[in-house]
C-alpha cells in the first residue's frame, strides 16, 4: 500500500492504476477512493515541487541518469563498459544528458576537468571497474592537487552475483584505492541508494575547498529494478560562502596599513570566486606589489603596474622586487612548497586568506588566518582598511605605488630583450621563439592551455578580467594538456583555445585529438618538439654534476629521438589536420593555416621543431645500444 501511494504521488501511476492496485491488495473500492481523495491535496502540493523531488521507477542505470540530470550535469565523459548497458539505454530517452565517448580514460578525465574548470558546471567521468579507474587515476591526482570538483564513477564486481571467484575486473574494496586522492569515496549498498550516492559525490566535490570525489556500486545494481528518490542538487548542496572573522579582518587591516612594504600573493580562489577586480582594488588601495606562486590560472592582470612577476625559484626571497617585504598577504593561493624552504620565510608577518583552512599554518607561521570565501573576504578587508587610512597613509601608498611602477617598467623592458637572442632566427627553433610567435598570433581574449614542460610563457599579458586566460598544469601528471584544451573549448566555444604542450607530455595523452575531430572542437595545438625530456635532463645533471654519465654524455632517461616522433602524423591518425614547422617562417605560415582551419570549425596541430638547449646535449645523442634484432638466432 505504501508503495502504491509513493508511486501515485510521484506520478508513476494514474488514478485508475492506483485504484486497481489497491483493490488487488484487498482494499475495497470505496475505501480506495476515500484514500485517493485524501491524497489529492498532497499530490497537488507535490506537483509544485515535482521538479525538485520525485520518485522514479526504473533500473539502477535509469535512476543514475535521472539523478545526474537533477544534479545539473550536461556532459558525461566515459569509456565504453558493458556493465553500464542500462545507463546507455537510459540515454536514448534523455537527450539532454550528452555522452562523450573518450578512447582512453586519462585524457577523457582531463577533458572533463577542463570543462569543469572553464564552465563552472558539474560533470562526471565514467570508467569500467578498477581496470578503467586506474587509467583515470593520473588525472584524478591532478584534480586533487588542483582542487577541481570532478566526480568519478566506476562500477565494481567484488560483491556482485559472481563475486568471490577472482573473476573478470574483480578486486576487493576498490574505493579504497582512490581514497588518498579524493575528498569522498563511497559505495552505494542498494540500487535505490544510487541517486543518494550521486548527490553526495557532487556535494563533496563542490563544497569548498573543492576537489574530486569517487562513487561506486556493484554492477548488478545497474540492471535491477528499483524505486528511488531523485532530488535537485540545490536542495542538498547549499554551496556555502563564508565571511571572515571580523576581529581577524581588523588585525589584518592594521598590519597592512602600517607595513613599510606589503606584498600580495594571488591564487586560484580569486578566479573561481570571480574576485579579480577586488584583488586589483586592494592592491591599488595600498600601492602594494603583486606576485603569484604556481597555480592553474593567471589571477591578476600581468600588464598592471603593480604586477612584479612570479618568484623564479618558488620562494618570495627569489623575487627581484621587493627584496624584503615586511608583511605578506596570501589571497587564495594553495602555496605548493617545492623545496625545504617555504614560499614565505620567517621574517615577514604572514596573513593567509582562503577557504582551504586545512593547510593553513602547516608550513608557515600565520599571523592572521582569514578563513573565507575570498570575494567576501576582500570586501571586508578593503572596507576595514579604508576605515583606518589617514592622509599620511594615502601619501605613503602613492609613493610605494610609484616605486613598484618603476620596477615594473624596467622588468618589462628586460623581458622584451628575449628577442635579442643571437640564435633568435635559428632552425630548429628556440622554445622562446615559438612562444613569442604564438603570443603575437593569439587573439586578445585567447585561452592558453599550458603543458609545455619548462617552457616559460612570455608576451601573453594574461588578464583574467576580459583578456587572455591561462590554464596551467599545476597537478603535473602528464597527459592533461590536449584533453584539458578539448574540455575548455567545449565549455567556451566562442573563445580561441590554444594548447601549448611538450613532446613528452603530448605522447601521454593524444587520444583527445580524436574527440576534437569528432565533436568539431576547433583547438590549435602547438607541440614543442625537441625530441627529449628537457626538464628531467637538466634536473638530473644538476643533481649529479661531474658524474660519469655527464662526462661521457650517456643518458638513458631523456632522449626521445632515434627514431624521431612525428606528432603531425599522430594527429592525422586521429583525424586532425597537422603539419611540421622547422623555422620561424614556417611556424608563422602554419599558424595562419591553423586559424583558417579553426574558423571553419576544425582543430589543427603544429609540430614545432625546437632546439635542445642546456648542457651535455649532442646533435645526435647517445642511446643505449639495445637491438633485439641483432640478438636473434632465427630471423623471424
Amino acid at each position: 500500500m505504501r508503495e502504491l501511494v509513493a508511486r501515485y504521488l510521484s506520478r508513476n501511476i494514474s488514478r485508475r492504476g492506483f485504484l486497481k492496485g489497491m483493490t488487488a491488495a484487498g482494499v475495497s473500492l470505496a475505501a480506495a477512493e476515500s484514500i485517493l481523495d485524501s491524497l489529492v491535496p498532497l499530490a497537488q502540493a507535490q506537483s509544485v515541487a515535482a521538479e525538485a523531488i520525485k520518485t522514479v521507477e526504473g533500473t539502477g542505470g535509469e535512476v543514475f541518469a535521472e539523478q545526474l540530470m537533477a544534479s545539473g550535469v550536461k556532459y558525461v565523459f566515459g569509456n565504453s563498459a558493458s556493465e553500464d548497458a542500462q545507463f546507455y539505454e537510459a540515454l536514448v530517452d534523455r537527450p539532454q544528458l550528452k555522452y562523450i565517448l573518450t578512447p582512453h580514460e586519462g585524457p577523457g578525465a582531463a577533458m572533463a576537468a577542463g570543462y569543469v574548470k572553464a564552465s563552472g558546471e558539474p560533470a562526471i567521468v565514467m570508467q569500467a571497474a578498477v581496470v578503467g579507474m586506474v587509467n583515470a587515476m593520473g588525472q584524478m591526482f591532478n584534480a586533487y592537487k588542483e582542487q577541481t570538483p570532478l566526480v568519478f564513477y566506476s562500477y565494481r564486481t567484488d560483491q556482485s552475483g559472481r563475486a568471490g571467484r577472482d573473476g573478470f575486473e574483480e578486486v576487493a574494496n576498490q574505493e579504497q584505492i582512490v581514497q588518498p586522492m579524493t575528498k569522498y569515496s563511497w559505495l552505494a549498498r542498494r540500487p535505490d541508494m544510487i541517486p543518494e550516492t550521486v548527490r553526495r559525490g557532487f556535494k563533496a566535490a563542490w563544497t569548498p575547498p573543492q576537489g574530486p570525489s569517487y562513487i561506486s556500486w556493484h554492477s548488478d545494481f545497474n540492471d535491477q529494478k528499483t524505486y528511488a528518490e531523485i532530488v535537485a542538487q540545490d536542495k542538498v548542496d547549499p554551496r556555502m560562502r563564508v565571511r571572515p572573522n571580523p576581529a581577524e579582518v581588523e588585525r589584518a587591516a592594521k598590519l597592512l596599513v602600517e607595513a613599510k612594504m606589503p606584498l600580495l600573493i594571488v591564487g586560484d580562489e580569486i578566479t573561481t570566486a570571480k574576485a579579480t577586480a577586488k584583488a586589483v582594488e586592494l592592491a591599488e588601495l595600498l600601492g602594494m606589489p603583486v606576485t603569484q606562486a604556481r597555480q592553474i590560472y593567471a589571477n591578476f592582470p600581468e600588464t598592471h603596474p603593480l604586477w612584479v612577476g612570479s618568484p623564479p625559484a618558488a620562494r618570495i626571497a627569489s623575487l627581484d622586487f621587493p627584496k624584503e617585504p615586511d608583511v605578506v598577504i596570501n589571497i587564495g593561493n594553495k602555496l605548493q612548497h617545492n623545496s625545504p624552504q617555504p614560499i614565505v620565510g620567517r621574517e615577514p608577518k604572514f596573513i593567509d586568506m582562503r577557504i582551504d583552512s586545512g593547510s593553513m599554518g602547516n608550513v608557515m607561521p600565520t599571523e592572521v588566518p582569514l578563513v573565507a570565501d575570498v570575494a567576501y573576504g576582500l570586501d571586508d578587508l578593503i572596507a576595514a582598511i579604508e576605515g583606518i587610512m589617514t592622509s599620511a597613509s594615502y601619501k605613503k601608498t602613492r609613493e610605494r605605488a610609484q616605486e613598484v611602477r618603476g620596477f615594473s617598467e624596467k622588468a618589462k623592458a628586460l623581458r622584451a630583450l628575449v628577442a635579442k637572442n643571437p640564435e633568435w632566427n635559428r632552425s630548429p627553433m628556440l622554445a622562446d621563439r615559438v612562444t613569442w610567435e604564438v603570443a603575437q598570433f593569439a587573439d586578445k581574449d585567447a585561452i592558453i592551455v599550458h603543458e609545455a614542460g619548462s617552457v616559460v610563457l612570455h608576451g601573453f599579458d594574461f588578464n583574467p578580467a576580459g583578456g587572455r586566460e591561462l590554464f596551467f598544469y599545476y597537478g603535473a601528471h602528464l597527459g592533461s594538456g590536449v584533453g584539458t584544451a578539448a574540455g575548455v573549448k567545449l565549455a567556451r566555444p566562442d573563445r580561441q583555445v590554444i594548447c601549448l604542450v611538450g613532446d613528452g607530455s603530448f605522447v601521454f595523452g593524444p587520444t583527445a585529438l580524436w574527440n576534437m575531430a569528432r565533436l568539431e572542437l576547433p583547438v590549435i595545438t602547438v607541440v614543442y618538439n625537441n625530441h627529449a625530456y628537457g626538464g628531467p635532463h637538466s634536473r638530473v645533471i644538476e643533481k649529479t654534476a661531474g658524474s660519469k654519465m655527464v662526462q661521457k654524455r650517456q643518458f638513458v632517461h631523456d632522449y626521445l629521438g632515434s627514431p624521431d616522433m612525428n606528432m603531425a602524423s599522430i594527429a592525422k591518425g586521429f583525424g586532425v589536420d597537422a603539419e611540421v614547422a622547422q623555422s620561424p617562417e614556417e611556424l608563422r605560415a602554419a599558424l595562419s593555416r591553423a586559424r583558417k582551419a579553426t574558423v571553419e570549425g576544425k582543430p589543427y596541430l603544429i609540430d614545432a621543431q625546437v632546439a635542445r638547449v642546456g648542457v651535455a646535449w649532442a646533435d645526435k645523442p647517445w642511446i643505449p645500444p639495445i637491438s633485439i634484432a641483432r640478438e636473434r638466432t632465427r630471423k623471424v
